[in-house]
């Protein structure tokens, strides 16, 4: 019997790695979390950003006095899997574009994360990265929003033009679809009652007043509720993919080499949002003063009411003198 010779290889693994952002307005903190493996002691030397300062290290839950030299830090390694973090401060906060911090683990690695908590006070308009990652879904359905303008500008049952209905249509992203479509269903119902409404008899006119006058209430309801969360909330940009939020973005990358992904990241102050909904909302109260006329000429066109009308009694015939 003869004991069979080692095959050359690498003798510690990087399990998974994830790399968490917290950029601040001019400052931003980041953890790193390893799940390393290694079948001999020996040390590891990783690379932080330019300018980051390693503010703590521990080792399996415990703080180990580690000190960086530059941007390399040295980590001791013995046999078996443990879990190390990195905690460190870079001195650039969140502006027009932000690039995920360049970390080189000077090893390859599988299962590796990177997530980005985006301030309150920004405004995040587009994404990138790897695929397994998220996606802003609202310029797609503003896309869908501009062709359902487009459709609604040719139909002659209200005066509103293309313009008309997409910035109307704009303004309702921030809301449910349902108090969306009661806003933009009340100028075609009142349209219609203006072509068609006079054509119904009896009752069913009164019907469809009452109905009209219930439709108005709860679509200036859904104005008002379209208003206050785009002046107080926030933007909601429909950001979804690998368990992302508007809050919280999340990358997934199966194998990466040393140096981890960095995904990017476009937003604004979120005072543009507040200035562009200020905007919408001094539009849409001048365009109401002449949606109002408008829509009362169609609910009172003929008749407000018509109500139980009784049917015509005969006509009484007067005795006729006959002359003796």
């Amino acid at each position: 019997m003869s004991r069979p010779e080692g095959v050359e290889g690498p003798t510690l693994t990087v399990d998974s790695s994830r790399l968490e952002l917290r950029p601040g307005l001019r400052a931003s903190d980041a953890t790193l979390t390893l799940e390393m493996r290694s079948s001999q002691g020996a040390e590891h030397v990783l690379s932080l950003p330019e300018g980051a300062t390693l503010q703590a290290v521990r080792i399996q839950g415990q703080e180990q006095p580690i000190r960086q030299e530059g941007r390399h830090v040295t980590l001791p390694v013995t046999p078996g899997s443990r879990t190390v973090e990195l905690d460190w401060r870079e001195p650039r906060g969140m502006g027009l574009g932000f690039v995920a911090s360049e970390v080189d683990l000077g090893i390859a690695s599988v299962n590796t994360e990177v997530h980005l908590a985006v301030p309150q006070n920004r405004w995040a308009l587009f994404v990138g990265g790897p695929r397994m990652g998220p996606v802003v879904l609202f310029w797609p359905f503003v896309v869908v929003l501009v062709a359902i303008a487009w459709v609604l500008a040719r139909l002659p049952l209200t005066p509103l033009r293309w313009h008309h209905w997409a910035l109307l249509l704009l303004g309702l992203t921030q809301v449910p679809v349902w108090a969306g479509a009661l806003v933009v269903g009340w100028p075609l119902v009142l349209g219609w009652r203006k072509a068609r409404g006079r054509e119904l008899r009896g009752r069913w006119f009164d019907l469809l007043q009452v109905a009209l006058a219930g439709w108005t209430l709860l679509a200036a309801v859904a104005l008002v509720v379209s208003l206050r969360q785009g002046l107080l909330g926030l933007p909601e940009m429909q950001v979804a993919g690998n368990g992302s939020s508007s809050e919280l973005l999340r990358w997934y990358l199966d194998r990466s080499e040393g140096l981890l992904p960095q995904p990017w990241v476009l937003s604004v102050p979120l005072l543009v949002y507040r200035g562009v909904m200020l905007a919408w909302a001094l539009w849409l109260a001048v365009a109401l003063t002449r949606w109002a006329r408008w829509g009362w000429a169609c609910f009172s066109d003929g008749e407000f009411w018509r109500g139980h009308r009784p049917p015509p009694s005969p006509p009484v015939q007067e005795p006729i003198d006959v002359p003796r």
